[in-house]
């Protein structure tokens, strides 16, 4: 895989321009270029809780940096492994062909995660690896890798595997992340952990958490503004309880907390250090995730006095970690870019509460499943086990296409007797199939669904709901995943030479950065990103 990719980059990797340009450009660009991802954080979070952020962190980008205030995903699956296979792409999943977290795989009759290897091992065990091989085309650290010969280094950093492996691409050193309470990383990488890796393990950073408490930061009526504290409708798990404090008494409990947050940073850092990140002139990459943010979001909601404390604390943790930066490469020879995977939707409770108006329901899609199925029968008489659905993940519906063949249904056919199910669903706003999107993806269609959409992976109807409708066989909590604006709306902050400082209202997209880091980086940007070079704020 590393070879092919090699063959194929190596065409397009020398800077544009003369001589003297690509010269100019090895002189001015960043020794580190850091990569931060925030799973689940909306943008208007940056102004919802700007009154509490401290001076270094988030501040350093709104106040010296420049602020994308528009900027957005263009693509419908916002989910965690598509947000992040974009960011350092510049490619949605119609290109990199990560559409979903998971999809169901029609050649192999199987379910597929978006980072799964069974060709490779945890290091340390037999478990089956992570990699980026779901990943087509190549991110800017691969792209790096190659214009330098391999003397660049690429390292990612992330509590979920999935955002490490993205944010690395094919060529990263290491991808690290956490399983149990041990930061690891995959055979595809390396053989063994460094000694710096093993010895930051050995200091339990994890486990030392246990038995603490999650205070809130901030005096409690700091947080009036956002509602009860005992939401009826939050997700009460690993004992953490709906209301301020909430005991972090196990592993599970920790994922809950924005401990979490720390410890990722504090690993992140260690890297810098143990592998010499930005020592040089050669550019390094260090992408990070942080990955509470979403935990917390999920069972807290957006309005939720956890999601409040957790985005003010991670405002104080990127303050610490910007600090170690300037302390150990120098912030004038850094480029820091930072935005997130994915928005967030209301909980339909909260919504209903503070807008009485709204029609916003759960919708769980089991009654998806019944529709469809009870239309394929009458349409087509019963089928075998497993039935006419063979995977269902919302927004992708999968048809069983051993039952079609057997019944010698048209494929084409079968999907728009399913589709039609799907939107006679109450609660469901667009349904379009396989073949639907096919037709409009070759007439040039440059729709969220479009984007989303990769004929190799993709189901045979995708669907969404209508606005502020909620996917959710629960009850509780929150989601996201949508084409809607809550889901696509994400930071986009830059800080670092040659970035002009201020806030820029035109359109931006998260597919921008890997386009505008390569132009700064003096590099022909990956092949396949659909993201544009953001020259406005280039100086």
């Amino acid at each position: 895989m590393r070879r092919w990719l090699a063959i194929g980059l190596a065409a397009a990797l020398a800077p544009a321009g003369s001589v003297a340009e690509a010269q100019a450009v090895a002189r001015s660009r960043p020794r580190l270029v850091v990569a931060i991802a925030v799973d689940q954080l909306r943008a208007d979070y940056m102004e919802r809780f700007r009154p509490y952020f401290g001076p270094g962190g988030f501040n350093l980008f709104l106040q010296r940096g420049a602020n994308f205030a528009q900027a957005r995903y263009e693509h419908s699956t916002t989910s965690t492994c598509p947000g992040h296979a974009v960011i350092l792409t510049g490619s949605y999943g119609q290109n990199n062909g990560i559409i979903a977290n998971n999809w169901f795989d029609v050649t192999r009759g199987r379910k597929t995660y978006c980072a799964e290897d069974t060709t490779t091992t945890l290091i340390g065990s037999t478990e089956p690896g992570r990699s980026p091989r779901n990943l087509f085309g190549a991110t800017v650290g691969d792209v790096l890798k190659m214009n330098t010969g391999g003397r660049s280094k690429v390292v990612t950093v992330s509590a979920k595997d999935r955002s490490a492996i993205m944010l690395g691409g094919h060529l990263a050193d290491a991808a690290y992340w956490i399983v149990d309470t041990l930061f690891v990383t995959s055979t595809y990488y390396r053989t063994e952990l460094p000694a710096w890796a093993r010895e930051f393990n050995a200091s339990h950073p994890i486990s030392k958490y246990f038995g603490r408490k999650w205070e809130r930061l901030l005096p409690a009526a700091a947080y009036a503004g956002m509602g009860p504290d005992d939401e009826p409708a939050e997700r009460d798990e690993a004992g953490l309880g709906r209301v301020f404090p909430h005991p972090v008494a196990d592993g599970d409990a920790f994922d809950l907390s924005p401990f979490l947050n720390e410890v990722t940073a504090q690993f992140a850092m260690r890297a810098v250090t143990a592998e010499g990140l930005g020592k040089d002139t050669i550019p390094d990459l260090l992408g990070i995730s942080f990955s509470a943010n979403d935990r917390v979001g999920h069972a807290f909601g957006p309005e939720s006095h956890e999601v409040m404390d957790v985005t003010v604390r991670l405002d104080r943790l990127l303050g610490r970690l910007f600090g170690f930066l300037d302390r150990t490469v120098g912030l004038a020879n850094v480029m820091i870019v930072l935005t997130a995977d994915h928005g967030v939707a209301p909980m339909p409770e909260v919504l209903a509460r503070l807008h009485p108006g709204t029609t916003a329901r759960r919708l769980n899609p089991a009654v998806i499943d019944t529709a469809v199925d009870a239309a394929m029968v009458a349409r087509y008489g019963a089928a075998a086990a497993p039935g006419w659905i063979i995977y269902h993940d919302t927004p992708l519906l999968y048809l069983n296409r051993a039952a079609l063949e057997a019944h010698r249904i048209p494929l084409e056919e079968a999907q728009e007797v399913a589709r039609t199910a799907v939107l006679s669903v109450p609660g469901v706003h667009e349904a379009l199939t396989a073949a639907e999107l096919i037709r409009l993806r070759d007439g040039g269609a440059e729709s969220g669904s479009v984007r989303s959409f990769h004929p190799a992976r993709s189901g045979d109807v995708y669907y969404r709901l209508e606005p502020y409708w909620q996917a959710d066989d629960e009850g509780a909590g929150t989601d996201h995943g949508s084409g809607w604006l809550y889901d696509q709306r994400v930071p986009l902050l830059w800080y670092g030479r040659g970035v002009g400082a201020g806030t820029y209202q035109g359109a931006a997209a998260v597919a921008d950065i890997a386009p505008t880091l390569s132009a700064y980086l003096g590099l022909i940007g990956p092949g396949g990103a659909q993201g544009r070079v953001l020259r406005e704020m280039m100086r």
